[in-house]
């Protein structure tokens, strides 16, 4: 009996010694990491979130790195809401007919841009999208169906240079991929994202050749600067801001073009209500296009802030020129301006 036991002893403890080795290097070695972070990444946020793409932010940790993990919403208008290290995701598809709910989250209430000290740009390669450096996005319009596919990212500032910005548009790109193919949305992809071509800081208003251009600035105006994006034909955000430096160096004029999904969001949460029309008040001018691949219109802004004296001639004339180019370089047609 004696011998059986020491036998047994002499069998588990290389046993047990190598069950422990073996554990602890799953743990520990990188390759083990790898495996962890494969394993969950298989079923976390709906097992959309690619490896590679996601490891650039995680660097494989599975506790902090991904770790928030929901779907949102109700009925068709769910979605998902994960985080990859400090990147807030969401993902979802959002029907031509969709609005803003009163209550609950909703798809298009997180496609709200977050505060930042830049303007959109497009991602490029072929990919319907913009980033701010803060946040990035990714449209695909779906061809078998009234809706588009999005991937909306938000961060923080230090996501703000171009080479953070460019992997954060790699992994939406890479998300949004196998999104398209879960939600059943036939769409066209694109490829690697190029060298972003950032916004140009403050200029004088006669060297616009981006978003800004062909606005004409009169003198009682009292605009000094501008500032404008990159012109883009994919972008689903083009931004144009008008400045002063006499008093305060503030802006005086935002202007804003919205396609697609964003400029659904602009609809009030009222399925009675189509959207924003061609409208102008006292500080505000609004326009509406229509658009290919689209049966949502897009929608053109003017709005002034409280340091501006604006003239409903020239919230015209800004909203003309601005809302021509960027309807023009995106295809769409019809532009209905405010009487």
């Amino acid at each position: 009996m004696k011998v059986v036991r020491r036998l047994a002893f002499f069998c588990v403890l290389p046993l047990a010694l190598a069950l422990t080795t073996v554990y602890v290097w799953y743990r520990v070695s990188d390759t083990g990491r790898g495996w962890r972070y494969e394993d969950k990444l298989a079923t976390y946020c709906g097992g959309l979130v690619p490896y590679d793409e996601s490891a650039v932010f995680t660097a494989l940790n599975t506790e902090v790195g991904l770790s928030q993990d929901a779907e949102e919403g109700y009925g068709q208008d769910r979605f998902r809401s994960c985080r990859v290290a400090d990147l807030v995701v969401s993902i979802g598809l959002i029907r031509a007919d969709a609005t803003r709910q009163d209550v609950g989250p909703d798809m298009l209430s997180t496609l709200r841009r977050n505060a930042s000290d830049h303007l959109p740009v497009g991602l490029g390669g072929g990919w319907r999208g913009y980033t701010d450096l803060r946040t990035t996005a990714v449209v695909l319009p779906c061809t078998n169906q009234d809706a588009s596919l999005v991937v909306s990212i938000d961060g923080d500032e230090s996501h703000e240079n171009a080479e953070e910005s460019r992997a954060v548009g790699e992994l939406a790109t890479a998300i949004a991929r196998e999104a398209a193919d879960r939600q059943s949305c036939e769409a066209s992809f694109g490829g690697r994202i190029p060298e972003l071509r950032l916004a140009q800081g403050q200029l004088a208003p006669p060297g616009t050749s981006g978003t800004c251009e062909g606005i004409r600035i009169p003198e009682s105006q009292w605009i000094n600067w501008i500032r404008e994006g990159v012109a883009s034909d994919s972008s689903p955000l083009e931004r144009c801001l008008l400045g002063e430096t006499e008093a305060r160096d503030e802006v005086l004029y935002s202007l804003e073009a919205s396609f697609g999904p964003y400029a659904q969001r602009l609809r009030p949460a009222d399925h009675e209500d189509d959207g924003p029309e061609p409208a102008l008040t006292r500080g505000s001018a609004t326009a509406t296009a229509s658009c290919p691949g689209s049966s949502v219109p897009a929608v053109f802004r003017i709005d002034a802030t409280v340091y501006a004296a604006p003239t409903k001639q020239f919230l015209r004339s800004a909203l003309h020129a601005f809302a021509e180019r960027s309807a023009a370089r995106h295809g769409c047609t019809g532009l209905e301006l405010p009487d």
